[in-house]
């Protein structure tokens, strides 16, 4: 077998239903041809991979994640210049629904890698080689996880349009975050890459409205969740979901749900 047919494997955690890997190829390397089993996700750290699926060409680049669907003829062709890292997530199935088989089916094969997506990856990977005996359901729920993280990213994708810049998706990825930072229109157009004018210009095409304002409703949308599922204080949740004061915080609770913070928990806990 030739060497660059020899894969290094890094870190492994597996179930019967669900493993999670990280493998390194030397330049030139392939896997295949094999019919895929799982729902495999494949994710290129390094380098980049020409799929042939079932006569269909499929190609994965470093940052993008692909799908890969079970029943599949594939073969990989790994790069010829570079080694090629990647890691992967297979979810046997099994655990996969009627439903949730049909979102495999219409999600797209290539997604970029969101922040979520690389800490549930990050957060299999780390698991212990003996967790798969001791406590399958940890490994399963996870794999689980991912895969519908992946299935959501596609879905949003869809709703934004294919042509959503990278840039936007960097900034709503930021202010998905939990996190109480202070934040303006200088600092998010930072952590998007663009110009604070550029930035404004994208949220106002391809969401209908300001960068700003969508930070202050994602954030009242967080606190209000709070409100509902914690016995947190008013102050504490404003603190926590990144308001300067609680009056700021009820102000956007009134002009979101017409009622006062009080009044939401009440009304949640009274159900």
């Amino acid at each position: 077998m030739a060497l660059q047919n020899i894969p290094k494997r890094l870190r492994l955690a597996r179930s019967a239903r669900v493993q999670f890997g990280d493998v390194v190829y030397e330049p030139g390397g392939s896997c295949g041809p094999r019919v895929q089993q799982d729902y495999q996700l494949v994710v290129l750290l390094e380098g980049d991979a020409q799929v042939d699926v079932a006569g269909r060409e499929v190609r994965v680049a470093a940052g993008q994640v692909g799908l890969f669907r079970p029943g599949r003829r594939e073969l990989f062709r790994l790069s010829e210049q570079r080694k090629t890292h990647h890691t992967w997530c297979a979810v046997h199935p099994s655990m996969v629904t009627g439903a949730l088989a049909k979102s495999c089916e219409a999600a797209p094969d290539v997604l970029p890698v969101t922040r979520r997506f690389e800490q549930l990856m990050e957060l299999g990977l780390s698991l212990p080689r003996t967790v798969g005996e001791r406590a399958p359901g940890l490994v399963e729920s996870l794999g689980l996880a991912t895969l519908q993280e992946y299935l959501f990213a596609g879905e949003r994708a869809v709703e934004t349009g294919p042509d959503e810049p990278d840039a936007l998706r960097r900034a709503l990825e930021w202010i998905g975050q939990d996190g109480h930072q202070a934040v303006d229109l200088a600092a998010l157009a930072r952590e998007a890459g663009v110009s604070p004018a550029q930035l404004v210009k994208l949220f106002r095409r391809h969401l209908g409205t300001t960068p700003i304002r969508h930070v202050w409703e994602a954030r009242t949308r967080r606190g209000a969740q709070l409100l509902r599922e914690t016995g947190l204080t008013v102050g504490e949740v404003a603190f926590r979901c990144g308001f300067q004061t609680p009056f700021h915080f009820s102000r956007w609770v009134r002009e979101l749900f017409g009622v006062s913070p009080r009044a939401l928990r009440t009304k949640a806990w009274e159900r």
